[in-house]
């Protein structure tokens, strides 16, 4: 066995060990300013968040690159700047964040600061997604489905929708879900929908609840339960989906499900016909026809209220 080399009462270390130990050294706190800067982020503390995130930008890091990419884009801690947000993503893009990839994805399918290009969409969404974003192939799958700015390929679309779904990714869940319930690139089973929209609204997804208690009202893949799918109507609809409020209203006017109550008809048939005038504005006709002008006002000062959220 060698003897150890012992200078000033310390023994040296092997160079290898010394370059590993210098370079925990450096890593360790960076990662902790990107860890204390996405904690403030999500606490709302911008100014903390931004001083974290520039310097791990500042120091090469991806992820702080993204993250102070995000600040621009929301204009949280610094002013508005979607451009620079942009060219935020795009670099910690280039240097293999996935989730950057997929917001510069995002930034060309809306046309932000750049001019609206499915095609490019597509591309940055497929970078990401070949990385294992899991938005990302929920995100080309939309565009696979709809042929926007990429061939049409439901299979390529439905294999996507499937690992997404897997890896817990709540919309995809729901978007998965309808295609079992069409039959369009699977076989047809609202048994399997049904089970999709449970898992998507059971984490916290509003449409999904709505399209679960759709299937509760029809009996579609699940027993008919119309107590039940009044509940699932009334969490979407109380989150502002107007078919939701549509529904919800219908069955409180038709007392199906629930006790008949005029007014509380009419108040979610107000807020629905506000979105939607065309699914709602006849019912909730008949629904005021049954009221007093003491309880149109009331409503109508609910609806106020709520719109004010």
């Amino acid at each position: 066995m060698k003897r150890r080399s012992h200078r000033h009462g310390s023994w040296a270390l092997p160079a290898p060990v010394l370059v590993l130990g210098l370079a925990l050294l450096v890593a360790t706190p960076a990662r902790a300013d990107l860890d204390l800067g996405i904690a403030a982020f999500q606490a709302g503390d911008d100014a903390t968040a931004l001083r974290q995130f520039e310097a791990e930008h500042n120091a090469g890091s991806p992820a702080g690159g993204y993250w102070l990419g995000r600040l621009y884009d929301a204009g949280r801690g610094v002013d508005q700047d979607p451009a620079r947000a942009l060219a935020l993503f795009r670099a910690a893009a280039a240097a293999g964040h996935a989730e950057a990839a997929r917001v510069v994805g995002i930034y060309y399918e809306e046309g932000k600061v750049v001019a609206k290009d499915d095609a490019t969409a597509a591309e940055w969404y497929r970078r990401a997604s070949d990385a294992g974003n899991i938005k990302a192939m929920r995100n080309l799958a939309t565009l696979l489905l709809e042929g926007r700015g990429i061939r049409h390929d439901t299979a390529r679309a439905v294999a996507l929708l499937q690992q997404a779904a897997a890896a817990g990714n709540a919309r995809a869940q729901r978007n998965l879900a309808y295609l079992y319930y069409f039959g369009e690139g699977v076989p047809m089973s609202f048994a399997r929908a049904a089970e999709l929209f449970q898992a998507a609204a059971a984490a916290g997804v509003g449409k999904a609840e709505f399209d679960l208690g759709r299937l509760h009202y029809r009996g579609h893949g699940v027993a008919q339960d119309l107590d039940k799918a009044a509940r699932l109507f009334h969490k979407a609809a109380a989150q502002g989906h107007p078919r939701a409020q549509v529904f919800l209203g219908r069955m409180y006017l038709r007392g199906e499900g629930v006790a008949a109550d005029p007014p509380e008809a009419y108040y979610w048939l107000t807020l629905a016909a506000i979105q939607d005038a065309t699914a709602a504005d006849r019912l909730a006709g008949l629904a005021r026809r049954e009221l007093s002008d003491a309880e149109i006002e009331t409503v109508e000062r609910r609806v106020a209220q709520f719109r004010s959220k």
